[in-house]
């Protein structure tokens, strides 16, 4: 958060005739891997529970920075958690995504990670299991990926949903892990 209000405070600009908003929709389902590092470190051994998410994110281009390399975003999420388990999970977040990638002039690709807090309306059962206990409010994260047609307003996009206890800073246990695959459109 620091960063960010540093970054605010340098007087960016957000690029001109850039879409300000996005819309991203995505579903997803919770792995049974709780350090989310074991996910590419190890992925012949991921497993998933029966448990999954479907998210509609709100999320509002701030400013631009180096060249327009680097982007800072703000985003809202409703999350829906079905199958072994069944809540509402609200997030919110700051986020740095980078645009600059050599192929982009085929493949329009972003890169982005953002963290901030996320509350459900009940303990998630999913995440007592895998961690024994849990709490309603932990910290939210994502490591996310675009993909698109230079130029166009749509994306697919990839993003790892994260929930944790953030070592101990809101809570000892708790959290989750979802690989999510979803749309995303700028406007």
């Amino acid at each position: 958060m620091l960063a960010g209000g540093l970054l605010l405070a340098s007087g960016s600009v957000r690029a001109e005739g850039t879409p300000e908003w996005a819309l991203t929709g995505y579903v997803g389902r919770i792995t049974t891997v709780n350090a989310w590092h074991d996910i590419f470190l190890n992925p012949d051994e991921l497993e998933f529970a029966d448990a999954y998410l479907a998210t509609v994110a709100l999320s509002r281009e701030l400013g631009r920075y180096h060249d327009d390399d680097l982007g800072l975003e703000t985003e809202g999420q409703v999350v829906y958690n079905f199958g072994d388990q069944s809540h509402w999970e609200f997030n919110a977040l700051l986020a740095a995504r980078w645009y600059r990638f050599p192929w982009n002039d085929i493949v329009a690709t972003t890169l982005a990670v953002g963290g901030g807090l996320s509350w459900t309306t009940e303990v998630p059962e999913v995440e007592v299991e895998l961690e024994e206990s849990s709490e309603q409010l932990l910290i939210y994260w994502h490591l996310e990926m675009t993909f698109a047609r230079p130029g166009a307003p749509w994306a697919a996009t990839m993003r790892l949903h994260h929930r944790s206890g953030g070592f101990g800073v809101l809570a000892d246990d708790g959290g989750m892990n979802a690989l999510c695959l979803g749309l995303t459109k700028r406007f």
